[in-house]
């Protein structure tokens, strides 16, 4: 992503584009104007969760608002790049929080699924359960350590090797309460990143 990238001017963009105001906006998410404010001037990046509530009453999506079109034109022009996404050229999607962090396994998120790589640092909890914006099937296998998956007020763990598949619109968390990493592929459909 380039320098000059601003997830907090994308957010405005986004805003406007919907003839909302910060007041409307700030309320429908849940959040403050306050913060609206800060995330729009770029004094804070906002948690996962949410910069996941503004994305949603945005009808956008985190990968959304976190693209960079400029990029995205760049790329187009490498053909291979549209069907092959090498180990070294993964897009990582980056957040503020750094026990949390994403990267593509498929070239962009314009398609029907999403297919992600998560990393989650040890001890990385999440207070809020949250649906994505948009319904289908969300899949996550565990590729190492243990995550535990809850799902409304339900709570499945699930260590390597195991799967869990599940409704995105349901009210969800995934965390890593251990003291080791954890790493597990999502796949999401229709794309809700």
């Amino acid at each position: 992503m380039s320098k000059e990238f601003s997830i907090g001017k994308k957010i405005k963009d986004l805003r406007i584009k919907k003839n909302m105001n910060a007041k409307e906006l700030a309320y429908q998410a849940k959040i403050s104007v306050g913060m609206l404010s800060q995330l729009e001037n770029g004094s804070t990046q906002g948690s996962v969760e949410t910069l996941r509530k503004i994305a949603r009453v945005l009808d956008s999506t985190l990968a959304q608002l976190f693209t960079d079109e400029n990029e995205l034109s760049a790329q187009s022009t490498n053909y291979e790049s549209t069907y092959v996404v090498k180990k070294a050229d993964r897009k990582k999607i980056s957040f503020p929080d750094p026990l949390y962090n994403c990267e593509l396994l498929v070239p962009d998120l314009q398609g029907d699924i999403e297919f992600v790589l998560v990393r989650l640092a040890p001890n990385r909890v999440s207070e809020e359960l949250i649906p994505h914006s948009k319904g289908g099937e969300e899949c996550n296998y565990v590729l190492d350590g243990e995550i535990i998956v809850t799902l409304n007020n339900k709570e499945f763990i699930l260590q390597k090797g195991d799967c869990i598949r599940f409704n995105p619109k349901t009210p969800h968390k995934i965390e890593n309460k251990s003291l080791k990493k954890a790493s597990y592929i999502s796949a999401i459909t229709p794309v809700s990143f």
